[in-house]
C-alpha cells in the first residue's frame, strides 16, 4: 500500500476517519491525499461561477485547516491538498482514474446526522459505487490494535488474488487472528473444499471458520463480531454474493446507516465453481 485518498467534509466524523486512518498506518511509508468535494444544485443563474469562486476558496481554506490540524498529531506525514468540484462518486471516480489510489478512507456518521455530505446513505452508495478499497470508519471509533478481524464470506473463491492482499496486510501488519463467518443459506457448497480454496490465499496466516444460521444475515454478522470483539470486519462484494444478502438486508442500518464497526471493503469477480 502506497497511495491513500483521504475524503473530508470538515466534520467531526470525516476528521475522525481520517485521524483513525494514519493511527493505523503509521508505521507505513505512505502518501495521502486529502480531498474535499464541492458542487452546485443550480447552473441557470448569473451568479453560477461568483458562487463557484467561493465554493472553491473555502474549500481550500478548509483543507489547510485540516491540515494544520492533521499535523499536530502526525507532523511527518506526506499529505497533499486537493479541492475537486463536481458530485462525489464522479470525483472519486476521477480521482482512481488518473491516480489509482490503494485505499480510500471515509467516515461514516449515520443517517441521522445533520451534514450533507457522507452521510449512511453517502458511504452506501461509495461502497456500491467504488471498486478501490474502502475503509469506512463509524463517528466516534477510536483506533485499537486488533486481536481477531471478522471476514464475511458466501465461501466463494476470488477471481483475482490481488484484490485480497489488503485482507493479508492488514492480518499480517496486526499479527490478527482471521475468522471467517458465513450464514449458511443452503447445504449445496461443499464447506472443506471450499475453505481450503480461501485459505490457499492466507498462508501462515491464523484463521478459522464459523457457521451461523437465521435468516436476519446482518444482525447474524452484527451479534458474532461482538461476541468476538473484532476490531475490523471485512466484506468483500462479488456480483451476486454474500456482501449483496448483507446490503439488501433490512439490518442494514446496523452496518452502514447505523454505524458501529469499522468496515474494509473489497471488490471482486466471483468464481462461482462450487456446485
Amino acid at each position: 500500500m502506497k497511495y491513500v485518498l483521504l475524503l473530508t467534509d470538515f466534520s467531526d466524523t470525516a476528521r475522525n476517519a481520517i485521524i483513525y486512518a494514519l493511527d493505523m498506518l503509521k508505521k507505513e511509508e505512505l502518501y495521502f491525499k486529502l480531498v474535499n468535494t464541492y458542487d452546485l444544485e443550480f447552473s441557470g443563474s448569473p451568479y453560477v461561477m461568483q458562487v463557484k469562486d467561493e465554493l472553491a476558496e473555502e474549500s481550500l481554506k478548509g483543507l489547510r485547516n485540516e491540515l494544520q490540524l492533521i499535523h499536530r498529531l502526525f507532523p511527518k506525514a506526506k499529505i497533499e491538498l486537493a479541492s475537486r468540484f463536481g458530485p462525489l462518486i464522479e470525483v472519486i471516480r476521477k480521482e482512481i482514474k488518473d491516480y489509482n489510489p490503494d485505499l480510500i478512507v471515509l467516515g461514516n456518521k449515520g443517517e441521522s446526522a445533520i451534514e450533507h455530505f457522507l452521510l449512511g446513505s453517502n458511504a452506501y452508495e461509495i461502497i456500491k459505487n467504488i471498486n478501490t478499497p474502502l475503509l469506512v470508519v463509524p463517528k466516534g471509533a477510536r483506533f485499537a490494535k486488533p486481536e481477531k478481524i471478522v471476514f464475511a464470506t458466501d465461501l466463494n473463491d476470488f477471481k483475482n488474488d490481488e484484490v485480497i492482499k489488503p485482507v493479508r496486510d492488514i492480518v499480517n501488519y496486526f499479527n490478527a487472528e482471521l475468522l471467517f463467518v458465513n450464514v449458511l443459506e443452503d447445504g449445496k457448497k461443499q464447506r472443506f473444499e471450499a475453505e481450503q480454496k480461501i485459505l490457499s490465499h492466507f498462508p501462515n496466516i491464523k484463521s478459522s471458520f464459523h457457521y451461523l444460521q437465521g435468516d436476519n444475515v446482518a444482525k447474524l454478522v452484527c451479534d458474532f463480531v461482538d461476541e468476538q470483539g473484532a476490531g475490523i470486519v471485512i466484506l468483500i462484494r462479488h456480483n451476486k454474493s454474500f456482501f449483496e444478502r448483507i446490503i439488501h438486508s433490512s439490518t442494514t442500518k446496523q452496518l452502514i446507516l447505523h454505524p458501529k464497526y469499522t468496515l474494509v471493503v473489497l471488490h471482486d469477480e466471483v468464481i462461482n465453481d462450487q456446485g
